[in-house]
């Protein structure tokens, strides 16, 4: 671990890093399959986030389907074991309460605020005050809030979930990081690691309970950073820093999840965490200073509608051929010559160019590079607003490509999103109305039957009355 963060201060380059880990986590080919079924395409709150066949979660109990956007990711030389799953949406409340009871998972980590930039990115899925409860009658399950105690950079809850029809009850820990920011990270690791330290005093990622539930909006950014730094501190401790390689070990992590850690800044935190973090249990002397995180940390004021939107991660669902449906998102590659290829997850890591890693450090065009890479299929508008004259750089090195990227993922995001919070509005509007003509139908019924027999009572009492006194 020292050696490498060493390599990492003298260089500096984290875009390079995070590049090399996309690349080399797409030498596997899974599938998911069963996310892109039609009946359950509904149940991901995003179109390029899904489960892989192998390692997604099943549900038992539920009647309707088996099926939940959600990964069990273990890291089995410390035995731990986690479950990384997307924010509920409005209609998989019952889903993920289920599966919080069929795991015996003892808590629940949630890293994003249910609103974000007045974009809802998570269903209000447990309850938020003390003694209110809310029920999943599709599953059999109710959720009370049996004590809650706020704080600074998150609070907790502690959870009670009722077996409706067996009659068992068990608490349930629920963990609140109300201060990371979407696709960002905290100012600073000393917060964060405050939080991990309270997870972790909990007992909650021990191996005699069932695996924590981490989720963020999509699963795969924040929670991503949280399971990283844990894993490689309790690995650290247990092994020795020496023996733990970072890099490594979050590309294990993606053979069970796509996309884990969406940003280099989330990537850099992680790094910064876990030195910080080993530092703190005196395993070794490296100064964690040295690296600056570039994004603040997210505040509760309004303030933040103002910021500048975040950085987005590289996803580029939109950009798959139709007749590859079945695999995780692609990656675009900028070549010096400004040529681009397209890496797609079936095609295996050893089918690349043999000589795509000379291109990468940027002398791939003198060596045939580009003869051995087809040419993108891109329209001419794209390709002309590449600046020529920006540095030979490889892996989108052009702003303007990056900021074209952003925008296309962000309005692509905003839509999905806007779908997401009109559905929500649209079943609200609607238990209302059911409500309103619940209570339309007990007036009427109290009118029709109780109101005619009351008045009788009262006439038959009054003559009763009258009928005695003479």
């Amino acid at each position: 671990m020292e050696e490498e963060f060493s390599q990492l201060k003298t260089a500096g380059d984290w875009r390079n890093l995070y590049t090399q880990i996309c690349i080399e986590s797409r030498k596997h080919n899974f599938t998911c399959i069963d996310a892109l079924k039609v009946e359950n395409r509904g149940l991901n709150r995003y179109r390029d986030v899904y489960p892989y066949d192998h390692s997604r979660v099943h549900l038992e109990s539920h009647a309707a389907t088996d099926y939940i956007n959600a990964s069990l990711v273990e890291v089995d030389s410390i035995n731990r074991r986690y479950i990384l799953a997307q924010g509920p949406l409005p209609g998989t409340v019952g889903h993920f309460w289920s599966m919080v009871w069929e795991k015996n998972t003892k808590a629940v980590l949630m890293l994003n605020r249910v609103i974000e930039k007045g974009t809802i990115k998570c269903h209000q899925y447990w309850p938020q005050v003390m003694g209110e409860t809310i029920q999943c009658e599709e599953v059999g399950l109710s959720v009370e809030n049996i004590n809650a105690v706020p704080g600074e950079h998150y609070t907790t809850a502690t959870l009670r979930i009722a077996n409706l029809v067996t009659q068992e009850s068990r608490d349930v820990i629920h963990f609140h990081y109300t201060t990371w920011p979407d696709f960002g990270v905290p100012s600073c690791p000393d917060t964060f690691l405050q939080f991990l330290e309270a997870v972790q005093d909990s007992g909650s990622l021990s191996s005699d309970v069932g695996p924590a539930v981490v989720h963020c909006s999509a699963g795969i950014g924040r929670s991503g950073t949280f399971c990283l730094v844990d894993s490689c501190l309790v690995m650290a401790e247990k092994e020795g820093p020496e023996k733990v390689s970072i890099k490594s070990v979050l590309l294990d992590m993606r053979k069970s999840r796509m996309g884990l850690i969406q940003t280099e800044d989330q990537l850099k935190f992680s790094y910064i965490s876990i030195l910080a973090g080993v530092k703190k249990l005196g395993l070794v002397d490296l100064d964690p200073e040295w690296a600056e995180t570039p994004v603040m940390e997210a505040s509760e004021s309004d303030s933040e509608d103002d910021a500048p939107p975040p950085r987005p991660p590289p996803r580029s669902e939109s950009l798959l051929p139709k007749d590859l449906p079945l695999v995780a998102p692609q990656e675009i590659i900028l070549l010096k010559d400004q040529s681009t290829i397209v890496v797609k997850d079936a095609e295996p890591y050893n089918s690349l160019p043999t000589n795509l890693e000379s291109c990468l450090n940027g002398d791939g065009a003198q060596n045939g590079c580009k003869d051995e890479m087809s040419t993108s299929s891109g329209t001419s508008s794209e390709k002309s607003s590449i600046d020529q004259d920006s540095p030979s750089k490889c892996i989108l090195k052009s702003n303007k490509m990056e900021e074209r990227k952003r925008e296309m993922t962000l309005k692509r995001r905003k839509k999905d999103e806007d779908t997401a919070g009109t559905q929500e509005k649209i079943v609200e509007i609607q238990r209302k109305l059911k409500a309103g003509e619940d209570w339309s139908r007990r007036t009427a019924y109290f009118k029709e039957t109780m109101l005619p027999f009351c008045v009788g009572l009262a006439m038959f009492i009054s003559g009763g009355y009258y009928y005695f006194k003479n």
